[in-house]
Parts: C-alpha cells; structure tokens; sequence
C-alpha cells in the first residue's frame, strides 16, 4: 500500500475527495498525513527487523562530536556512559559531547519513510491511522472500532513476518546454551539419563 493509497483510504472513510498527489494542500489531507506519520513513527519505534540497524560505528566530526541522523530514534552504545541526546551522543560519565576516538552502536532503531516499510506494516500503519482519523474528525465508535480490529489483524501478520525474518531459536538464548554445555550458577552438575544401561 503506497503513502498515496493510504492518504486516499483515510480521506474517503470520512467522505473527502481522494487526492492525486501528497503534496496536496487539501486541509483533510494534511490532517491524515499527519495522523499516518504519527501512527508510522509510534508502530516504528518498538523496533522491527527492518528498522534495527547493528554494529554502527561513528565518527567524531570536526568539532569532535558525533552527531547522529534525526531518524535515530533510540540507540545502545558499548559503552553505558555514552547516551543520545536529541542527535547529539554525550558522554554522563565525564560531562562531555567531545570524543577523540570513534563508537559504536551496537543497537539501534531508525525510523524510515512509509515507501521503506514492508507491505504488511504499511497496512497495518494504514488502519491504525485510520481507526485514530475517524475517531478525530467523525467521532463514530463504530467504524472506529472496525479499522482497529483491522490494524489487529494487521499486526498478527506483521509478527508473523518477523518471526520469519528473525527466526528466533530457543537455543540462541545464554541460559539454554548453558545449559546444554552442563553449565549451572551453582558449580559443575552432572547429568543422568534415566534408562541409560550405563549408569
């Protein structure tokens, strides 16, 4: 669903006319970009497989700063003193935005225009802004109610791709690779097999 498609979505649940173009100045049109741009951003920022950037190194500028993109929303450094700020990483620790040697991020989460989202979160994003619009501009419980059940719906097959992307396993967690290695808290432990005709 193109920015364009879901403008037009919004604009016709509350019975404007669509427009050829975002760069309308129809004052619906504004309103719903504004409510799809809030919604994007918000959905954005738990972080997806398409938006968590890791391993980023930084370099300091001129004035030995290190001032990062607008789209960064939230960012972990390897080093616990380093925080961002507005762009601006600062150092708590010494009380400094001066850095002689470059950082790294060792995970972050950029928030990207609505044409570099995955299908399934552009839809989702759609009926979650348009389930808000509604609710702003004809204040209708009822088909609100509807465009979130959809955005529901929506989100399932944005975890569900995730999930695919991602492929999580349980034995990429440290405590079960521990455990699989006989590794406990508490020193060596040895294991039986019940059954085992050697034991």
């Amino acid at each position: 669903m193109t920015e364009l498609e879901a403008l037009n979505m919004l604009l016709r649940l509350i019975g404007s006319s669509p427009v050829n173009s975002l760069a309308t100045t129809h004052p619906d049109a504004a309103n719903a970009k504004a409510t799809m741009l809030r919604i994007s951003r918000k959905a954005q920022r738990r972080g997806w497989w398409f938006n968590i950037d890791y391993n980023m190194t930084y370099e300091p500028n001129d004035q030995k700063e290190i001032i990062l993109s607008k789209e960064i929303s939230s960012v972990v450094f390897d080093n616990k003193a380093y925080v961002l700020r507005g762009t601006k990483v600062h150092n708590v620790v010494d009380r400094t935005t001066k850095f002689s040697t470059p950082i790294t991020a060792i995970r972050q989460i950029r928030l990207v225009e609505w044409d570099e989202m995955p299908e399934v979160m552009q839809e989702y994003c759609a009926y979650y802004a348009a389930s808000e619009f509604v609710r702003d501009e004809l204040e209708d419980p009822q088909k609100q109610a509807d465009l979130f059940r959809s955005a529901a719906g929506s989100l399932i097959e944005v975890k569900k791709q995730e999930l695919e992307e991602t492929e999580p396993n349980i034995f990429d967690k440290p405590r079960v690779a521990q455990a699989l290695r006989g590794i406990r808290p508490y020193g060596r432990v040895t294991t039986r097999f019940y059954g085992d005709p050697d034991k």
